[in-house]
C-alpha cells in the first residue's frame, strides 16, 4: 500500500490526499492544500481541482462543510487528523476522544526526559465509545457488582471511531474509519452541550470572558450574568456555553487575583490605594498564629467629609457577615443633602470589648481626634464598655430600628402579638413627653398582660433609645427607621456575604465614588433652581 501511495506523492506533491487501498473500493474525493489558481487554468488529464466547499448551517451559524474521514485520506500529522475529525463532529451534533496511541523513540533522544518521542498511530472515538463503567462495591464477605445503570454514563457501545497510522514517508493514513452511530441519535444543536465545543467558543471570543469579569466586578453574580448573555441571544437554547463554564471562568479570574491569598491581595489593593493618596489610612491586627483578625480602613474622602458632617455617627456591625465570619463595620454619617455617607468600614473577627476599643481608637486617631456628639448603635454591651472608654464626652444612644427588629424574635408568641406591636409603637413614636410615654408605656402592659424580661429591660433603659428622651439632642434624622433601611439598601448594591476580602475594599471605593456622583447631581439641581425672584 506504501508503494501505490509513493508513486500518488510523486505526482502530485505535498498536502493532504487520499491512498487507494483497493482497486475495487469506490472513489475517494481528491483534496489538494494548498493549491494555487493556476492548477485549475490549465486543466489535462493529469490534474485535479479542489470540490468547492459547502456551506452548512450549523448550532454556531452558517460554516464551511467539514468532509467525513474515510480510509485512505493522507494527512502531515496527526493533528490535522484530530481537527478535521472535530470539526465534523461538531457539525453532526458529537463528541469525540482521542483513545489510545503508540509512540516511538527518535534517535538522540533522552528517554528520562521524554524528549525525542513521537507517535506512530492513534485511535479516536466518538465520545459514546465503549461500555459504561462498572464499579465493584466492597462489603464485608463478598463484593457487590453496580451495574451501569446506577451510575450515568454517555457510553452506549457506538463503534464510531477512526483509526491512523504513520507510512513511511511519514504521512498519516486512515487506515479504519466507521462513521456510522448507534444507539444514540447526534444533531448539530447538540454540539452546544460538548464540552470541547464550548471551551473552544469561551476562547475564540474573549470578548465574552471580558463580559463576565466586568459583571463579576460590578457585583453581579453568574447566574445573573449567565440571564444576561441568554436574553441578548434570544434565550438559554442558543447559548454554545453553559453557566458553570461562566463559572469557572470567574473562579480562574479570582484564583489569579488570589494566589497569594485573600488577605494578601486586599493588602496589596492598599499599597496601590495608598499610593495614590497619601490621606489613606488602614490598620490591622493578627492573632498569635499570624492570622487577621480585625482590619479597618478609612479614605482621603471620607476623612474630609467628616469635618463639615461629623456631628453624629452611626456605627452598625450587624449588617453582614462574610464567608470568613467577619462582620462588615460601618461607620456612616449625614451630609447637607440627607445622604447618608460612608465615614470608614471595618472588619471585624469577634465581637467584644477589646475589638472595639481597639476600633474606636484607631478611627478615633484617623479622624485627626475629634470625637462625634452623638453616636448610635445597636444594643451591644461590648460596644457600650469600648465607647466609655474611648468616647467618654460622646454622647451614646441605641439606634430604634434595632429594637423594634427584635419585637418579631422577643414577642411573637404572645397570643395577641399583632395588636401589641402596633400599640407598643404608638406608645413609643406618638408619646412627645416622657411622661407620656410612661403612662402609655403602663397602659400597654396592663391591657395585653405583658410580663417579659426583655421588655422590662428595655423600659429600664429607656433614655437610651425612646424618642421623647432623646429629641433635645442633634441626630441628624438618624433616629429614624428609614435612615438605617437605606443605608443597607445603599450597601446591598456592592457587598454580600459571599464578597472576598479585597472586593470589599474596592466595593468601599466604588460606594464613595457613587455617593459623591449623587451628591454632585442634587447639589448641580439646586443650583440650576436658584432662589426664587419676588
Amino acid at each position: 500500500m506504501e508503494g501505490i501511495g509513493d508513486e500518488i506523492g510523486d505526482e502530485i506533491g505535498e498536502g493532504s490526499r487520499e491512498v487507494e487501498v483497493e482497486e475495487e473500493e469506490e472513489d475517494f474525493i481528491w483534496r489538494y492544500e494548498p493549491q494555487s489558481s493556476s492548477d485549475e487554468e490549465e486543466g489535462g488529464e493529469d490534474c485535479f481541482t479542489t470540490p468547492k466547499k459547502r456551506m452548512v448551517v450549523t448550532a454556531y451559524g452558517e460554516e464551511e462543510e467539514v468532509l467525513e474521514l474515510k480510509v485512505g485520506m493522507v494527512f502531515p500529522c496527526w493533528e490535522e487528523i484530530e481537527e478535521q475529525f472535530r470539526g465534523y463532529a461538531k457539525q453532526k451534533g458529537f463528541g469525540i476522544a482521542r483513545r489510545c496511541g503508540t509512540v516511538k523513540s527518535v534517535v538522540g533522544s533522552d528517554k528520562e526526559k521524554g524528549i525525542g518521542k513521537e507517535k506512530r498511530n492513534c485511535l479516536w472515538t466518538c465520545e459514546c465509545y465503549g461500555v459504561p463503567e462498572r464499579r465493584c462495591k466492597a462489603s464485608d464477605s463478598l463484593h457487590e457488582v453496580i451495574g451501569s445503570g446506577v451510575r450515568k454514563s454517555k457510553k452506549c457501545q457506538c463503534p464510531v471511531h477512526v483509526f491512523a497510522s504513520v507510512n513511511k514517508l511519514g504521512e498519516w493514513v486512515i487506515r479504519r474509519a466507521v462513521m456510522v452511530h448507534e444507539n444514540h441519535h447526534p444533531t448539530p444543536s447538540k454540539s452546544r452541550i460538548i464540552p470541547y465545543n464550548r471551551k473552544k467558543f469561551l476562547r475564540e471570543n474573549p470578548h465574552v470572558l471580558r463580559q463576565a469579569n466586568v459583571c463579576s466586578q460590578s457585583g453581579m453574580f453568574v447566574a445573573q450574568t449567565y440571564n444576561l448573555m441568554a436574553v441578548q441571544r434570544n434565550g438559554r437554547g442558543r447559548m454554545p456555553f453553559l453557566r458553570k463554564d461562566l463559572n469557572e471562568v470567574v473562579a480562574k479570574v479570582r484564583k489569579a487575583r488570589t494566589s497569594g491569598g485573600d488577605a494578601r491581595a486586599m493588602f496589596d489593593y492598599f499599597k496601590k490605594m495608598k499610593a495614590d493618596n497619601s490621606d489613606f489610612f488602614h490598620v490591622y491586627r493578627q492573632d498569635a498564629k499570624g492570622m487577621l483578625q480585625d482590619i479597618l480602613w478609612v479614605d482621603a474622602r471620607s476623612r474630609a467629609v467628616y469635618e463639615e458632617f461629623g456631628d453624629v455617627v452611626f456605627f452598625d456591625s450587624t449588617y453582614l457577615t462574610n464567608k470568613y465570619k467577619m462582620s462588615f463595620a460601618n461607620f456612616v454619617g449625614v451630609n447637607h443633602h440627607g445622604q447618608s455617607i460612608l465615614l470608614g468600614c471595618a472588619l471585624v473577627s469577634h465581637e467584644n470589648s477589646d475589638t472595639f476599643e481597639w476600633i474606636f481608637g484607631n478611627w478615633l486617631k484617623f479622624m485627626g481626634g475629634k470625637a462625634p456628639i452623638g453616636i448610635l448603635t445597636d444594643q451591644d454591651p461590648a460596644m457600650r464598655r469600648a465607647l466609655r472608654t474611648t468616647m467618654s464626652n460622646t454622647c451614646h444612644r441605641w439606634c430604634i430600628w434595632h429594637i423594634l427588629q427584635k419585637f418579631s424574635r422577643k414577642l411573637g408568641t404572645h397570643v395577641e402579638y399583632p395588636d401589641l406591636k402596633v400599640d407598643l409603637e404608638r406608645a413609643i413614636y406618638d408619646s412627645l413627653t416622657c411622661d407620656e410615654f410612661e403612662l402609655n408605656w403602663a397602659t400597654v402592659m396592663e391591657r395585653y398582660q405583658v410580663d417579659d424580661d426583655w421588655l422590662e429591660g428595655l423600659y429600664a433603659e429607656r433614655n437610651m433609645w425612646v424618642p421623647a428622651y432623646v429629641k433635645h439632642l442633634f441626630w441628624a434624622g438618624m433616629k429614624t427607621t428609614q435612615r438605617v433601611e437605606s443605608i443597607n439598601s445603599f450597601f446591598d448594591q456592592f457587598v454580600h456575604k459571599h464578597t472576598h476580602l479585597y472586593e470589599f475594599v474596592e466595593a468601599y471605593c466604588e460606594a464613595m465614588e457613587a455617593r459623591a456622583n449623587e451628591e454632585k447631581i442634587i447639589h448641580g439641581r439646586q443650583i440650576s433652581c436658584g432662589p426664587k425672584r419676588v
